[in-house]
């Protein structure tokens, strides 16, 4: 006696949906969970800017990547925990800041100054400190209506002086560096299949003063460009040509003393140390008896 055409249809649909259970039931939740986090990462990278040249495949196998990293470095952990303890920073992304970066020179050094004449300029004690922080901001990220503009540069640095030596600890002076400039350097990086040429890596304007008004008050804006020739790996120049517009009431004897260019000599030793000489020569000789 055969079953009706209606009976194998539903035996057939039973046989498939325990085929399909089988077969889910074979990936381990492992898997799974690795497969949803790729995809959830894949759709997070898909919409980056920075991504748009790269095809969805790239993406996967960066994803796929990352994620291998991820279950090494959460593997060691979890075998270092019961012996030793082990202080990890496990890193998702490439550190990459679009908005900011490390502009100029950034340092701290410690000493006691005094003048020519042998004269203390702060307190003359055993320590004094002078800084500088210096970082660059893109005023235009990621706005691709812009994008033009990107090479478009705000840069800002400052130099101080800390005298720790006397009880209150003052700060004597400060310089304040703010400039804004063109990046030509980030448009040379940007693939082409024509050849570039250019005269300066860096073209802007900048302000400098030490904060004072009256009599007191040190400041002037120049415009400049600036250019790095690279040697090798361990030698490079980097020429900056100026032009002053402005010098201010009690400033207007600078350009005797800074001239309008200055060269710096760059050494780089190795990744971790380097050696800058600065070389700058006035309008003017002084000579003091």
């Amino acid at each position: 006696m055969f079953a009706s055409s209606s009976g194998i249809s539903r035996f057939f649909l039973l046989v498939f949906g325990v085929l399909l259970a089988m077969g889910i039931g074979l990936q381990s939740p492992g898997a799974l969970a690795q497969t949803s986090t790729i995809d959830d990462c894949l759709r997070t990278e898909v919409i980056r800017p920075e991504n748009a040249e790269r095809t969805v495949n790239q993406l996967r196998t960066r994803c796929a990547e990352r994620e291998t990293t991820r279950d090494s470095v959460d593997a060691l952990i979890a075998d270092s925990a019961a012996s030793v303890p082990v202080l990890l920073a496990r890193y998702d992304e490439t550190l990459e800041n679009t908005f900011f970066q490390p502009y100029k020179n950034n340092y701290i050094v410690f000493g006691s100054m005094e003048n020519d004449d042998g004269t203390a300029p702060f307190s003359g004690q055993s320590l004094d400190i002078k800084f500088e922080l210096g970082m660059k901001f893109t005023l235009f990220p990621q706005i691709e209506e812009l994008k033009f503009l990107s090479p478009v540069k705000f840069g800002y640095s400052q130099r101080s002086w800390w005298d720790i030596s006397e009880s209150s600890a003052p700060f004597k002076e400060h310089n304040y560096n703010p400039e804004i400039f063109w990046d030509f350097t980030e448009t040379l990086a940007r693939p082409s299949n024509r050849t570039r040429l250019h005269i300066f890596d860096y073209v802007g304007m900048e302000h400098q003063s030490n904060g004072l008004d009256g009599t007191s008050s040190r400041s002037w804006d120049r415009v400049y460009g600036q250019r790095e020739l690279r040697l090798s790996e361990t030698w490079a120049w980097t020429i900056k040509y100026w032009n002053i517009l402005n010098a201010g009431d009690f400033n207007d004897n600078i350009q005797d003393y800074i001239g309008q260019a200055e060269i710096t000599t760059h050494i780089d030793v190795n990744n971790w140390a380097n050696i800058n000489i600065k070389t700058t020569k006035g309008h003017e000789t002084e000579t003091i008896n």
